[in-house]
């Protein structure tokens, strides 16, 4: 049921690794409602790869480096690469979306073409993420690209047609998309200080961690770590924590045949009590109602 692209860490720069739908082919691509993420949110995270979203009906938050933006139906949203990020939905409301990631290194067929075509884009920081509205020709066609790219995955996963329109997706970006204006890279000192500690919790999460040792982890002190977060991910550094813990249970719950106190251990819940207490609290329901409930709905 665990419909996280996510795979583990990228120990260079505390970047994710994705599960490919062909390990050899570095793209992603799924369709999938919200509500197949635990409590209609996905997990805060950042990538190397760049991620496009369609929203097929309803609507999605997203959330990026902070910023929050909300994606109606039928429009999309690029989110650039190394960019702190995760969709949601604020009032719990159905969304279907297609979800597309891929490795710029796709794009890359020589050093000239990556600097002159492709940095131009994924390191502009002046541009962390991009609106894409139907209503406007060159970013309807992007959308349109995004459905075709979609129906060429669930035929056969024809890469050949999958990495044409790559291209001509990057083509019509490239010419549309706005122009760095300022040169200057000025590293964000509380990106990368929340991305150290999102790793730390979540390389450290089957162990007893406080609030020091997170904060510890992100060189910052622990009122400063709670504001970051507040910021950022919009909950405290241990609700975080706790609600990181429980969706890796979800998974132990789909795909293994660990017993419930089993999982409540393995991922750091000191009691079986406390675990179940707090899937109820999040997910309004007990673990074992959570997978009946799930398990039929993938049936």
């Amino acid at each position: 049921m665990n419909t996280i692209c996510i795979n583990n860490i990228n120990e260079k720069d505390y970047s994710e690794n994705i599960n490919y739908n062909n390990k050899e082919y570095p793209v992603y691509i799924k369709k999938t409602f919200l509500s197949q993420y635990p409590n209609y949110s996905c997990i805060s995270h950042w990538h190397e790869d760049l991620e496009f979203i369609f929203v097929l009906s309803g609507h999605m938050n997203y959330n990026i480096n902070g910023t929050i933006v909300d994606i109606t139906e039928q429009n999309g949203i690029l989110v650039n690469s190394k960019q702190f990020h995760y969709g949601y939905s604020c009032d719990f409301t159905e969304c279907e979306f297609i979800c597309i990631l891929f490795q710029p290194l796709l794009l890359c067929t020589n050093e000239y073409f990556e600097n002159t075509y492709v940095n131009t884009i994924i390191k502009n920081i002046e541009q962390p993420y991009f609106i894409f509205y139907q209503t406007i020709i060159w970013q309807k066609q992007i959308l349109d690209i995004l459905k075709d790219i979609y129906m060429y995955s669930e035929k056969d996963f024809d890469i050949l047609e999958i990495q044409q329109s790559i291209f001509m997706l990057w083509k019509i970006l490239y010419k549309n998309f706005p122009k760095q204006k300022n040169n200057i890279v000025k590293q964000n000192r509380q990106i990368a200080s929340i991305k150290k500690m999102i790793t730390f919790i979540k390389n450290h999460y089957k162990e007893k961690i406080s609030l020091d040792m997170i904060a510890n982890s992100g060189n910052i002190c622990k009122s400063n770590c709670s504001a970051l977060f507040h910021k950022y991910v919009c909950q405290t550094p241990i609700s975080y924590l706790t609600k990181y813990r429980l969706n890796q249970s979800i998974d132990l719950l789909f795909h293994t045949d660990m017993s419930i106190t089993e999982i409540s251990y393995e991922v750091g819940f000191n009691s079986t009590s406390y675990y179940s207490e707090m899937f109820k609290k999040y997910y309004h329901c007990s673990p074992r109602e959570y997978l009946k409930i799930h398990s039929i709905e993938k049936i």
